[in-house]
Parts: C-alpha cells; sequence; structure tokens
C-alpha cells in the first residue's frame, strides 16, 4: 500500500487532512505531527497534491538513511523521515520549504513578510517604476515593501496606514472600502494586490466587478485568500479558475509566512 507525505504550516494539519480526504477519494489518515502528515491510498494511485503544501511527495518511512533517489527530513521531534519529494517548481532553496526572509523588526505588519516571499519566489517584476494598486493595506506592510522596492503605491483602506507609508512621495491612500473605487482611481495599474479579511468568494467578485469596468487589465494579481475553516481548503481550485477566466495564468502556494490563508498568484496571458 503506498503512503504519501505532506509538509505544511504547523495549525493547518486539520485542513490539509479535510483537503486531501475530500479531493483524493481512497486516501486516508496514516499519522499526523505538527506541520508533517502521511496518508496510506490504493495501489497505483496518483499521488495526492494538495494546496495547503509547499511539499508532497511519496513517504518511505521513519528512517536514519534515505535509500538511493530519495531525501531525508529531519523534521526534529518528529525523526528523520525518508520521502521522495513530488513538489513542482518553484522552490525555495531549503529543502523544508522555509523562505529565511525575516520580518524587519521596524515592519508596520506581517504582510510585509507576505508580499517579499511572493515575489521572492515567483520572481515578480515588481519594483522601480511599477504601478501598484493594494486593497485591504493597512496598516502598511506590503505597501512598505513595495515602497522600498521603488514602486508607485495607491493603498486602500478606510484604516490607518503607517505614517512612512502615508508621508511618502509615491504613495496615495485612498481612505474608504476598496468596494467604493471609481474607475478613474485605479486605471493604468500595473499590479493589483489583495489581503482582505473577507471571504475569498466575495473578494473575487469585487475584484472582477473592477477589472470590467479598467481600461485595461494589470499585468498581474497578488491575491492573499483566507481559510476562517478548513472546509474553505478545497474551494482554492475553483476560485483560481475564476480567476483565470478573466485571462490569467494561474498558480495557488502556500508560503512559509501563512497562517490560515494561501497566495492565488495570477498572470496576464
Amino acid at each position: 500500500m503506498p503512503f504519501s507525505f505532506v509538509l505544511t504550516n504547523p495549525g493547518l494539519e486539520k485542513a490539509v487532512i479535510y483537503e486531501v480526504q475530500t479531493r483524493f477519494p481512497g486516501w486516508r489518515l496514516a499519522f499526523s505531527a505538527p506541520g508533517f502528515v502521511t496518508f496510506k491510498g490504493p495501489e497505483n494511485s496518483p499521488w495526492p497534491v494538495p494546496i495547503m503544501a509547499p511539499l508532497w511527495g511519496e513517504c518511505l518511512g521513519k528512517m536514519n538513511e534515505a535509500p538511493a533517489g530519495a531525501d531525508l527530513l529531519d523534521l526534529g521531534p518528529t525523526g528523520n523521515w525518508a520521502v521522495r519529494v513530488q513538489t513542482p517548481a518553484p522552490w525555495w532553496n531549503d529543502p523544508l520549504q522555509l523562505s529565511h526572509i525575516d520580518l524587519p523588526d521596524d515592519a508596520p505588519s506581517r504582510a510585509w513578510l507576505k508580499i517579499e516571499e511572493a515575489i521572492t519566489l515567483f520572481d515578480l517584476p515588481i519594483g522601480a517604476g511599477s504601478k501598484v494598486l493594494e486593497v485591504g493595506a493597512a496598516p502598511g506592510g506590503a505597501v512598505w515593501s513595495l515602497l522600498n522596492r521603488d514602486a508607485f503605491v495607491i493603498g486602500v483602506d478606510p484604516a490607518a496606514i503607517d505614517l512612512r507609508c502615508t508621508s511618502h512621495p509615491r504613495f496615495r491612500h485612498l481612505r474608504k472600502p476598496f468596494q467604493e473605487l471609481l474607475p478613474e482611481e485605479y486605471s493604468n495599474v500595473d499590479w493589483w494586490l489583495s489581503d482582505l479579511n473577507l471571504a475569498p468568494g466575495s473578494v473575487l467578485s469585487h475584484l472582477g466587478r473592477l477589472l470590467r469596468s479598467a481600461d485595461r487589465r494589470p499585468q498581474g494579481l497578488v491575491l492573499t485568500l483566507k481559510m476562517a475553516k478548513p472546509e474553505v481548503a478545497v474551494e482554492f481550485i475553483e476560485h483560481a479558475q475564476r480567476v483565470a477566466e478573466w485571462g490569467y495564468e494561474t498558480q495557488l502556494r502556500l508560503l512559509p509566512s501563512h497562517n490560515k490563508e494561501v497566495v492565488l498568484i495570477a498572470l496576464k496571458n
């Protein structure tokens, strides 16, 4: 009987188990530890490829030396596990798929880390001269990252944003709900970012409406989709397909900095 493994962010084990058992019938939980889950499945069954995991593949078991063609994951108290990794690119250099990007002490929020990881992993061309719109920008973590990359940023949020951002000459704060944006306020923007504490379906409905009113589609979207409960994990593929219908190539990814969320990267095709 084949065994698969999933490496995820600690705290997301229930979401991974729900996703695998829902999307890949026949695969059942075998072992679970913080950030690491294994499943057993039927013979000749394709490996489950969950969204809520940056690393997955065949699990050979707990051992001190990996067989030829396998890798050994040192999971601390959980022990050493031999695996054959199936995860596609892009990859972090770290075998545990950690970014090793640290959140600066002066960052306005953890959003700084999330956008830095997304830009780095996907090699997104967001930098000098880029025009970026972020909805749900407060308190300004992602804005601060983008300003330090010499981008021009429009931040949309009724809440206050860090003074270092609002006083910056390349930043404009639209202090209102993003649903009230007017076409002239976001036309000719290169990148759209979203990190809203709303249900993903609601976010995409409003963003889709805004896109239809824009003079031109942005080059790319970086959308943080929230997961209020484990069951939402199985809906992320539908959300990605919805964005693809807008004319984008999409990819979903769980970043090391994520808690109950994933990033949806969409690049204009």
